[in-house]
């Protein structure tokens, strides 16, 4: 097991051989990227091409890093979205979007969530398949290494097909938009635009056909997963991108409990909505290359007998009995819904975390796959780090073996993909050095961006969220997931939460907004001479009906035609018509 040490001396003396892997890691990157048309054209990065035709060209190791580190500005989304345009152009010809940002063509566009952005669409990345072109094969991404299926809840379906053609008029690549986890799921299977001639397929390794990953409408696309993962009892283990995800998908199970146990006993599939286009694949019967849905009254009795998800605690070991885990991401602001997570569970099962992973690529592996928040750096792509104290320039960037343990920095990214310095808007907190790979070892603390701002302060999202910790964890309300706005409902402003509860509220809940601003207080102490002066009042504690959030996920989804995978909960609400959608969604203030 890794350990970790804040020692200055001992950490000098751990982190001695990251420069030169770093530094490896740079120059392959620079060196593929350098003579694409994005890298060849793009005004942000003039200065560095110019210092590296006056310093030799690209073949030159000191002076091609010192060279990048020296010249390659800070960049956003706005810098690449012209070129990434030129691939919605009809028709979209080879020449002028092959090497675009990497060597080649993306094999597909990742869609972002575009939480921060107000009113703007999803942001497009291009991820290239550089295993491919390298001629190393992809691993599955339905691995197990015994022959029991995975309940893997993955949405694979794309927005849309950018086609690419010859002069001649001849299609040389369709690539396809969609989320980063479709996307990759579709690479490691090299399954991309041909869906029609898979969808009775059922997945090497999944529990569910091809066919149940395309449903657009969200409450289908978890009833349906559910029916398919309840019906096979030896699930090895389950797996959803976010931890939200496997409580909405465990809290639709539970709505649905008899509909699904039925279906199961008699093999018909439920008449919900949104399927019609999948339904024949689905169900069993016929030239179907692999029967996936049939009767098993013996199945349907075993469930009936155990009861739906929320009539006892550890209901997923009773139903999955060889499961050995759920594996999830559940850091940052997925972690509040952990106790419902355990809940489910029970305590003897294990919840592994993910990646610390973007549509942008990877910032962050676990170091260890019981600590689900703790990250070391990937070796693929490059992370240096900004100070947030400092001005957002890159002269004030560090390098990983620069970074003080117990700052705050946000992590800047340089992929293969094509992206240079790239600005993620996130805020990781440096909490000592992993000693196996020498490389900084952190925990994500939230957005840079997201934050409310009141008079003469502003609050950032970590110490929101530390808020809604404190009260969950003494035990006055139970949040099931949260978020805020700045209330301005009055001629003071107030921090104003939306919450869906957990349980039932408690003889204490009318100092809810009290206890959450003692909370707030703990992490910023500028809040209470605010409030002495009259500059901003108490929270605001709105209470939401059950299932809001996915509910939220599904209206927002539905308004940036992005799958539902991909939309997360920002925990502070930025654009007007999403404030207004959830404030409709209140039961009660407190």
């Amino acid at each position: 097991m890794a350990t970790v040490s804040a020692n200055t001396a001992e950490t000098s003396q751990q982190v001695a051989a990251l420069p030169e892997k770093t530094n490896l890691a740079l120059l392959r990157i620079i060196r593929d990227n350098f003579n694409t048309q994005y890298a060849s054209q793009a005004a942000s990065l003039a200065e560095f091409r110019d210092a590296v035709a006056a310093h030799g060209g690209t073949e030159v190791d000191a002076t091609l890093l010192a060279d990048f580190r020296a010249h390659v500005p800070l960049s956003v989304y706005d810098s690449y979205k012209p070129f990434v345009d030129k691939f919605n152009a009809q028709p979209c010809k080879e020449v002028d979007v092959m090497n675009m940002f990497s060597p080649g063509f993306p094999d597909f566009f990742a869609l972002s969530s575009a939480t921060s952005q107000v009113g703007s669409d999803p942001k497009m990345l291009p991820r290239y398949n550089h295993n491919a072109r390298l001629g190393i094969p992809s691993r599955p991404f339905f691995y197990t290494d015994n022959k029991d299926p995975i309940a893997a809840l993955v949405c694979t379906g794309y927005r849309d097909v950018k086609v690419v053609e010859r002069a001649s008029g001849e299609v040389v690549q369709r690539i396809p938009v969609c989320i980063a986890s479709g996307g990759l799921v579709r690479r490691s299977l090299g399954w991309h635009i041909d869906d029609e001639s898979r969808m009775s397929v059922a997945m090497s390794g999944a529990a569910a056909p091809w066919a149940a990953t395309v449903i657009g409408y969200v409450p289908s696309f978890l009833t349906i997963h559910g029916l398919f993962f309840l019906a096979h009892r030896n699930v090895c283990f389950v797996r959803t991108v976010f931890a939200t995800q496997f409580v909405d998908l465990i809290r639709c199970i539970d709505e649905h409990w008899d509909m699904l146990v039925s279906c199961i006993r008699d093999g018909m599939l439920p008449d919900v909505q949104g399927i019609d286009h999948v339904r024949e694949y689905l169900q069993a019967g016929r030239w179907y290359m692999s029967a996936h849905f049939h009767p098993n009254p013996e199945r349907a009795a075993e469930l009936l007998e155990i009861g739906p998800p929320f009539s006892f605690e550890g209901w997923f070991a009773r139903v999955w009995p060889k499961a050995d885990g759920l594996v999830t991401i559940c850091s940052g602001p997925f972690a509040t819904v952990l106790p419902k997570v355990r809940s489910i569970l029970g305590p003897n099962v294990s919840i592994r975390g993910c990646g610390y992973d973007s549509s942008e690529g990877s910032v962050g592996i676990l170091h260890h796959v019981n600590k689900l928040d703790e990250f070391v750096l990937p070796s693929d792509d490059i992370v240096e780090f900004l100070d947030v104290s400092l001005d957002a320039t890159h002269e004030n960037l560090c390098q990983a073996w620069e970074v003080e343990v117990g700052k705050h920095y946000e992590p800047i990214l340089t992929t293969r993909d094509g992206l240079w310095r790239y600005r993620l808007g996130d805020v990781v907190h440096i909490i000592g050095v992993h000693m196996e790979s020498k490389s900084p070892l952190f925990k994500i603390i939230g957005r840079r961006s997201l934050t409310i701002r009141v008079p003469f302060t502003q609050i950032i999202a970590d110490q929101l969220l530390a808020a809604i910790q404190d009260l969950t964890s003494e035990g006055t309300i139970r949040v099931h997931k949260f978020t805020t706005v700045l209330d301005d409902r009055a001629l003071l402003p107030a921090v104003g939460f939306f919450i869906e509860l957990a349980g039932p509220l408690g003889p204490s809940a009318h100092a809810v907004p009290r206890k959450l601003f003692d909370a707030l207080v703990a992490n910023h102490s500028g809040l209470q001479p605010a409030l002495e002066l009259g500059r901003m009042r108490l929270p605001t504690v709105r209470i939401v009906k059950t299932g809001t959030f996915s509910e939220y996920r599904q209206w927002k989804g539905e308004r940036m035609n992005v799958g539902f995978g991909q939309i997360k909960v920002p925990l502070v609400l930025l654009d007007p018509a999403v404030r207004e959608w959830i404030s409709e969604q209140v039961v009660q203030e407190l």
